[in-house]
């Protein structure tokens, strides 16, 4: 059989787009150099530590490619649209950015929460939305009770009027110190968090009464030692209440003015849980007054805060920048928790958890 030149032509025309098109199904592209293997893009948009990003290079599948933006709205911009999978810790993703991430196939939670991603938009896509509960509960249980005991003892105000004035305070603190022992405290969300507090406040031989949404059945209540009571009973009897609820729109400012009139005069508040479900000001109010005679603050409303929200004027008050799951362990745990279902997608399509999708019954899979 003869090839005219024409049929030639056309013979390489089609096998250079056969290999073009082979290329592209295995991720393949082309340089001057050869061929490089093109691997997909795994953008983790916030600022994380050295270690979450340590784990993340450890847990996450060697053949993806895992850019950390740290934030920086160029680098995210640059590969926001070939990203495959995304991944927020604390920043969210919200609608205009999601709406850019054309080849987003996975959104990945480094933790429980996910009120501050586009949850909708998702969905509408069909792009599963994972999340990784219960990983960091212990850790955020331990940072309660550190709250607690820091403002029940004043430790900031006496370290920072000793290292920062000079100041020994041994006999002034004393008059406002007090003992965490067969004191009533009061969880708002008995989740595994509120659970894992309990279990150390057993050992201060307190009485804990709670709320939730879901109350426990009367024998898991009796197993646990806890007493279920309505909001405004439990505040009016808590001495401290420690708040471990999520942020909806059924818990935005659940504890306002009205409901810190409820709460016993000279009690503590801990939020622990999202800075949403506190009314900020009518909070600071009850502690510049002296309604409560403290609180322990590691969620705000607007994130990050700085030196200028009025919190940081008050001295009965402990803050902290939203790090109560923030240990070595619970950082592991979350990120090898997020890799199982970041890798089946890359690898399979698939999620390997099924569990940790937080909008499995709205799309298909």
């Amino acid at each position: 059989m003869c090839y005219t030149d024409a049929d030639i032509k056309s013979i390489i025309c089609h096998a250079k787009n056969l290999f073009y098109l082979l290329c592209a199904l295995l991720k393949i592209s082309l340089n001057s150099g050869g061929l490089i293997l093109k691997k997909d893009v795994v953008l983790v948009v916030d600022g994380i530590s050295s270690k979450t990003k340590e784990f993340s290079r450890r847990y996450i599948v060697t053949d993806a490619e895992v850019v950390f933006a740290d934030g920086d709205p160029g680098i995210i911009d640059q590969y926001l649209e070939t990203a495959k999978v995304l991944v927020t810790s604390t920043k969210g993703i919200p609608p205009e950015m999601l709406s850019k991430a054309k080849n987003c196939v996975y959104i990945q939670k480094y933790g429980a929460g996910v009120n501050n991603i586009d949850i909708g938009q998702a969905t509408d896509r069909n792009i599963p939305v994972g999340n990784v509960p219960a990983t960091n509960s212990r850790s955020v249980a331990e940072y309660t009770l550190t709250l607690l005991l820091a403002v029940y003892k004043q430790i900031i105000k006496a370290h920072n009027e000793l290292t920062q004035n000079g100041k020994w305070l041994k006999t002034v603190l004393r008059d406002n110190n007090h003992e965490l022992t067969g004191k009533t405290v009061g969880l708002i969300g008995l989740g595994n968090i509120g659970k894992h507090l309990r279990r150390l406040l057993v050992g201060f031989d307190c009485r804990v009464i709670y709320f939730d949404a879901f109350r426990l059945p009367s024998d898991q209540e009796r197993e646990l030692g806890v007493e279920f009571m309505e909001i405004d009973d439990l505040l009016a009897l808590s001495d401290v209440v420690s708040l471990h609820c999520p942020l909806t729109e059924e818990t935005h400012h659940l504890i306002d003015d009205h409901r810190i009139s409820r709460m016993k005069p000279g009690a503590v508040l801990l939020n622990c849980a999202r800075g949403g479900v506190v009314d900020e000001k009518a909070l600071y109010e009850a502690l510049k007054t002296g309604k409560l005679s403290g609180a322990g603050i590691d969620t705000f409303e607007n994130e990050p805060a700085d030196n200028t929200h009025p919190f940081c004027s008050l001295p009965n008050v402990v803050l902290s920048p939203h790090n109560g799951g923030g240990t070595v362990e619970a950082v592991e745990a979350v990120v090898k928790g997020a890799s199982e279902n970041i890798n089946s997608m890359l690898q399979s399509g698939t999620i390997a958890q099924k569990k940790y999708i937080v909008n499995l019954t709205n799309i298909k899979l």
